[in-house]
Order: structure tokens, then C-alpha cells, then sequence
């Protein structure tokens, strides 16, 4: 009788733990449980400066768009642009950085290309972001200028590479 009850026991916990393992094989195997699947993209230059983004391979290049809101009261003028991949250093080349001022409450996009290889596609990246700008606040300037020392907001863009 102890024998019998010994045996049973073995086999219910060995069936229990045999389906445990199946449905742990299949959750591994969808990919529900890696890395890349628990990482949420994100773009944060602070609450007075929120971005959206696109990093995507084209002609053998990624590429950025970036959409940056100008979020303070007043105008500002956007001077200089840097997001680089925190893994190399290497950065999306943003060209010449327009000097038209942004109106308080507009948006907009800045192209770039990256200056290293080709990022393979549907992978995870952390870019360090940093965005220059002056302020063209009223209060600067009676004719309406903008003034003349920049000030630096720091952020960090997480992507998802798109393929082409």
C-alpha cells in the first residue's frame, strides 16, 4: 500500500511538472519572454521639449526622424542636435540645423543619418539625446532677437530598428 501510494504521488507531481515545462518551452519559443519584447521604446528630452521618433534602415543606412514640440511658452530657436548610440559613440548626422525659430506650442522634424554600420534590424537601442537651444522670449529682446547663450537639455531615446 505504501509502495502504490509512493508511485502515485511521483506521477501526479512528474505529469504537473512535465506540463510546467511544456508551457515554459512554449513561452521561450514565442519570444513573450525575451529582452527585446519587455523593453518599451521611449523618447524623453524633458517636459518642456517632448520628441517622437522613427529609426529605420533605407538604402543601406539608418536613419532618424525626429519630431521634437516646443513646449515652453515662448519661442525658441533649436541650434544644435545630437543623439549617439551610448554601446560606440557614433551619432545620426543631422546636417544644418535650421535657424528659424520654433513658435511655442509647434513641432519639428530633424532627418538624420547614422554615421557608423548599418544597426541590424529589430534591435533594441539606447541613444544618448542632447538638443541646444536659445530663447526668443520677449523678454530678451525688444526687437524680437533671440538671445545669445544656449542652454543644453540631456535626454535618451530607446528604439526598436525598423527594417527597410
Amino acid at each position: 500500500m505504501k509502495g502504490q501510494s509512493a508511485v502515485e504521488y511521483i506521477m501526479t507531481y512528474g505529469w504537473a511538472i512535465l506540463a510546467l515545462m511544456i508551457v515554459l518551452a512554449a513561452l521561450v519559443a514565442s519570444g513573450v519572454l525575451s529582452p527585446n519584447y519587455l523593453v518599451s521604446e521611449e523618447c524623453s528630452l524633458g517636459s518642456n521639449i517632448p520628441c517622437s521618433f522613427a529609426v529605420y534602415n533605407e538604402g543601406g543606412q539608418t536613419k532618424m526622424s525626429l519630431m521634437v514640440y516646443n513646449g515652453f511658452p515662448y519661442k525658441i530657436k533649436i541650434t544644435d542636435m545630437n543623439v549617439e548610440l551610448r554601446e560606440t559613440g557614433e551619432s545620426f548626422n543631422f546636417g544644418t540645423i535650421s535657424t528659424t525659430p520654433l513658435e511655442s506650442g509647434a513641432n519639428r522634424t530633424f532627418h538624420g543619418t547614422y554615421t557608423g554600420p548599418m544597426v541590424e534590424a529589430n534591435a533594441i537601442k539606447r541613444f544618448s539625446a542632447s538638443v541646444i537651444y536659445v530663447s526668443c522670449a520677449p523678454e530678451i529682446s525688444e526687437s524680437g532677437g533671440c538671445s545669445a547663450s544656449g542652454h543644453t537639455i540631456s535626454g535618451k531615446v530607446v528604439a526598436r530598428v525598423l527594417s527597410e
